[in-house]
């Protein structure tokens, strides 16, 4: 086969016809005039070519980065949207709610044509080590003084930071918080910085814990749990040394001097620099009062429970337990914060006399039991039958750690005393059985078992109503406060009410019915806020001891009950102007011994065999009011009584009348005392008047060493008089 060469020609097509082309025009250029606008258009094209490509490269090196500058700066601001709503995440932790919160970590640039735009960027976001928080020099006021005694307590936190990676902003950014404070910073300084330390009174401290050490492109959304919620301030001040608090910080020394600038209460500031963090210290201002909220808050962490601190006393100390009486006391648990801790074990110890009572928990009848939402456990105290004379007992509470070792004790001190209760006593009227919910009790026998049935709510439009119909209710412990904004009824032929209940509607009323049996709802609450009125009513015994019963708004409150009514130690409290208040007994004895009987209308003791006063305050102080005390078979017991009325004091008993101590004394009007079969008698009386004393018995008055005073002369009416 032959090869043929080709020649420079036949190697390019295109420069061969260009040649030629070129060639013929020379040939013709003797008698044509040559014609360039071919070569110029060409030049034309080249150049307009070559000017996009430089101004698209000027672009590309200047404008770009510009925009994408502002690209980052856009996306920071946004980022520190996210933050602010991460720092609102993190007050509802230390409010005790559950919340996620979302950052976008990483910025997208745009795509633009003909430019070259960068890859999506990223950010890291990540939790620091544990550095240490300390408070010292806090003395608490009550139980928890116990444990925050002045000496010195520390606390693990971590700080989280967000660091987007830029590329084209001078200064890379942080975003940070501190738990007590957050900023961004920038370099060396930092901008929008605030803090939550110390506000007025107000110091709150947020211990942060985590473990995020992440670098994303993407949107990152975590969880903000409450680990130990501050929703209780705690009130202390100083023991002579002033309180101070040392927080680790990254955030500048001018800085925290700008944000504490204007706290009055703020007496010093000192900063230490650190190698991993800086120490700030704030000494408060001594001999004032602050109230003080520790939380704890993790993110992105399930949540570990937090391990107890300390025990406290809620109720049930230094009581007076009459024989063979049950006695509540009620402790709490508290972790490092200051708050409950829930599920925490305690324990209690036996008696230390020979004449020890029992003690146990109330949920399971032994001596441990856990604490429950609130950190609380509730125990009971059943004192012996039978005391010779008084009788000191005690008996501790332990709580214990995860692994059983005890942490802390409370101990509560009783006294075994003849005769009944003499100082105020909180407590269940018996242990009974808690099953969770309202039920019937249909043996009587205290405990939900046989043919006891749950009680549902059977109100509607907001209405509450629980009705055992012929049956005994049961409102045990575990319900909770009752709250309704409209009417609460609770009916059975018989009730056991172990929880507080408040009306907040301005037409809501309170009505419990015992029906013809008996009520038992020692040391509750019951309160109508600014309803109608409060009724409670049975056919044989209401005990409400220790009970609180509070009508504040311009209705009724009565208790009425065919048998005994047992008020001891309560507060029955009426607040509006020229309403009712009255407890009575139509076939009973009416105690209420160092009971607060108080109200702004007529207020009316009535005890169909006898009125206990002793040691009691009533009040009437609102537009000539009248205080009556009637018992139309029995008699009344003034002893020690404080009786302060604006209008009328009324007793009225067919028995004898005892004043030893009592101070009765009517501002405007009137006082009279009439024993129709008996005789009034007391040392060391005060009684007065701004109108008439008229003190009349059937027997004998006998009031030495007592003072009687109105607006003239006193008249005393008996067959024999001493005073």
């Amino acid at each position: 086969m032959t090869h043929n060469t080709p020649n420079k020609h036949t190697q390019s097509p295109l420069r061969h016809v260009l040649r030629g082309f070129v060639a013929g025009e020379a040939r013709r250029g003797s008698h044509l005039r040559g014609d360039r606008r071919g070569a110029s258009a060409i030049l034309g094209t080249m150049l307009a070519f070559a000017l996009v490509v430089s101004l698209v490269a000027m672009v590309q090196v200047s404008a770009v980065p510009a925009w994408n500058q502002q690209t980052e700066f856009e996306h920071l601001t946004a980022a520190e949207t996210d933050f602010a709503a991460f720092d609102e995440s993190v007050a509802k932790a230390v409010d005790g709610r559950q919340t996620r919160a979302t950052l976008d970590a990483g910025v997208d640039y745009p795509t633009r044509a003909l430019f070259v735009s960068p890859a999506a960027g990223s950010g890291s976001l990540r939790t620091t080590d544990p550095a240490t928080a300390r408070i010292s020099g806090a003395v608490a006021t009550g139980e928890t003084g116990t444990y925050w005694d002045g000496s010195e307590h520390a606390f693990d936190t971590q700080q989280f930071v967000y660091r987007p990676d830029y590329r084209y902003l001078q200064s890379e950014p942080s975003l940070v918080h501190e738990g007590t404070a957050q900023y961004t910073a920038y370099g060396g300084s930092e901008v929008g910085a605030t803090q939550s330390l110390v506000d007025g009174t107000k110091v709150s401290l947020v211990f942060l814990e985590g473990d995020i050490d992440t670098a994303t492109g993407e949107a990152t959304t975590f969880s903000v749990v409450p680990l130990s919620a501050g929703t209780d301030y705690i009130t202390v001040t100083d023991a002579g040394t002033p309180i101070t608090i040392s927080v680790p910080t990254r955030l500048s020394e001018d800085a925290w001097r700008d944000l504490l600038a204007d706290e009055p209460n703020v007496r010093s500031i000192s900063y230490a620099t650190g190698a991993d963090y800086n120490t700030l210290t704030v000494e408060l201002a001594p001999g004032k009062t602050y109230d003080l909220r520790l939380s704890r808050v993790g993110i992105d962490t399930p949540g570990a429970l937090q391990e107890p601190a300390y025990i406290i006393d809620v109720e049930g100390d230094n009581a007076v337990v009459p024989p063979g009486a049950t006695h509540r006391a009620v402790v709490e648990v508290r972790d490092a914060q200051n708050n409950p801790v829930p599920n925490a074990v305690v324990k209690a110890s036996p008696g230390l006399t020979a004449e020890s009572g029992r003690i146990v928990a109330r949920d399971t009848g032994t001596i441990s039991t856990v604490t429950d939402g609130d950190g609380r456990a509730t125990f009971v105290y059943t004192a012996t039958s039978s005391v010779d004379g008084v009788v000191s007992d005690e008996f501790d509470v332990v709580v214990e750690d995860s692994a059983g070792a005890n942490v802390d004790r409370v101990t509560f001190d009783v006294q075994l005393r003849e005769g009944g209760v003499t100082d105020p006593l909180r407590g269940l009227v018996a242990a009974i059985g808690d099953p969770g919910f309202v039920y019937a009790d249909v043996d009587g026998n205290g405990e939900f078992d046989g043919a006891d049935y749950r009680v549902n709510n059977t109100g509607t439009g907001g209405d509450i109503v629980y009705d055992a119909g012929s049956d005994r209710l049961v409102v045990p412990p575990s319900v909770r406060t009752i709250v309704s904004n409209e009417d609460i009824t609770l009916a059975g032929e018989g009730v056991s009410l172990h929880v507080d209940i408040v009306a907040t509607g301005s037409n809501s009323r309170i009505d419990i019915d015992a029906g013809s049996g008996s009520l038992a709802a020692v040391g509750v609450s019951v309160t109508s806020v600014s309803g109608k009125n409060i009724d409670v009513t049975a056919g044989d015994e209401i005990d409400l001891s220790g009970a609180s019963v509070t009508q504040g708004s311009n209705a009724d409150l009565t208790i009425e009950a065919g048998g005994d009514i047992d008020i001891d130690n309560a507060g029955v409290t009426l607040t509006q102007d020229r309403n009712l208040l009255a407890v009575t007994s139509t076939n009973g004895f009416v105690s209420a011994r160092s009971a607060d009987i108080s109200g702004k209308g007529d207020v009316r003791i009535d005890g169909a065999h006898g009125v206990d006063l002793s040691g009691a305050g009533l009040s009437g102080v609102k537009d000539n009011a009248d205080l009556e005390i009637v018992s139309a078979r029995g008699g009344a017991n003034l002893n020690g009584v404080v009786m302060l009325g604006d209008g009328d004091i009324l007793v009225d008993a067919e028995g004898n009348i005892f004043v030893v101590g009592a101070n009765i004394a009517s501002a405007k009007t009137d006082v009279e005392i009439t024993s129709n079969n008996g005789m009034v008698s007391g040392r060391e009386a005060a009684i007065s008047a701004e109108d008439d004393v008229v003190i009349t018995a059937a027997t004998r008055i006998y009031l030495p060493n007592s003072a009687i005073e109105d607006k003239d002369s006193p008249e005393l009416n008996a067959p024999d008089v001493e005073a």
